[in-house]
């Protein structure tokens, strides 16, 4: 097995996050979509003060993604200015599975938080492999988090 190595992306990666994430959408089955690229990549650039994302490489190539949305609480009094991350996309290539790239990934992700504002992240764990890795990590699931979809008709 090879190293594992995580950058953060920066804007000159905008086409690869763009690339991994279209990959990990296909994973998932969904559909291509001509201009995806470029729309994902106008946004991403826009927005990426506020979305710190990671790249994994694993024998020479591009092998996963993580990608979080920073969320910032507005001044309150006495209170230090915080924020909190949330994981929106942990994405590893089906051939680098069970290389270490996730976890890595997320280590990744909390050293940096560590040196920041952050004092929370969230993930939500789709499976059960999410839910093993997200354990090993200290990750706890308090049982407290609601949420309220409003896509889905009441």
């Amino acid at each position: 097995m090879g190293e594992v190595t995580i950058r953060r992306a920066g804007a000159d990666d905008a086409f690869v996050v763009a690339a991994l994430h279209l990959q990990s959408a296909r994973d998932l089955g969904m559909p291509s979509e001509p201009g995806f690229l470029d729309r994902f990549v106008d946004v991403w650039l826009r927005e990426r003060p506020d979305r710190p994302t990671w790249i994994a490489q694993h024998d020479g190539e591009h092998a996963g993604i993580l990608e979080t949305r920073r969320l910032r609480t507005l001044p309150w009094p006495a209170r230090p200015e915080a924020s909190a991350l949330h994981v929106e996309n942990l994405f590893v290539a089906p051939t680098h599975r069970g290389t270490g790239v996730a976890q890595a990934l997320a280590e990744a992700m909390i050293e940096w938080a560590h040196s920041t504002d952050v004092t929370s992240v969230r993930a939500m764990a789709a499976n059960d492999r999410d839910r093993e890795l997200y354990d090993r990590l200290g990750f706890s699931s308090p049982g407290r988090l609601m949420e309220f979809d409003l896509r889905e008709p009441s």
